[in-house]
C-alpha cells in the first residue's frame, strides 16, 4: 500500500510553492521525508504541504516528532506567508 501514495502530490502544492518563491525563497520538491526544502536567507527548512484538513501519515508524524531542525506543515498561502514571516523574525 505504501507505493499507491509514493509521489502523490497534493492539489495545491503548485500555488504554495509559487508563493514561497514570490516571498524570495528558493523551493526543491522532494519526495520524502518531507514535500519541500525551502530555502530562506541561508538556512534551509523542511516543509510539508497537506490540502485543507490534511493530516500528517503515521510516518510523517514519527518523523516531526524526532526532527531536531525547523519543520513547517502549510495548508494554504496564507499559511507561507506566515512561516515566512516567522523565519524573517528570526
Amino acid at each position: 500500500m505504501r507505493g499507491q501514495w509514493r509521489n502523490k502530490r497534493d492539489a495545491n502544492e503548485p500555488e504554495i510553492v509559487g508563493m514561497f518563491k514570490a516571498l524570495g525563497c528558493a523551493v526543491a520538491r522532494t519526495d520524502q521525508p518531507v514535500d519541500l526544502i525551502v530555502g530562506y536567507r541561508g538556512v534551509s527548512h523542511l516543509v510539508e504541504v497537506k490540502v485543507e484538513g490534511g493530516r500528517l501519515n503515521a510516518s510523517q508524524r514519527q518523523f516531526h516528532a524526532s526532527w531536531r531542525g525547523d519543520f513547517s506543515v502549510v495548508r494554504s498561502i496564507e499559511d507561507v506567508r506566515e512561516v515566512v514571516e516567522m523565519w524573517r523574525a528570526v
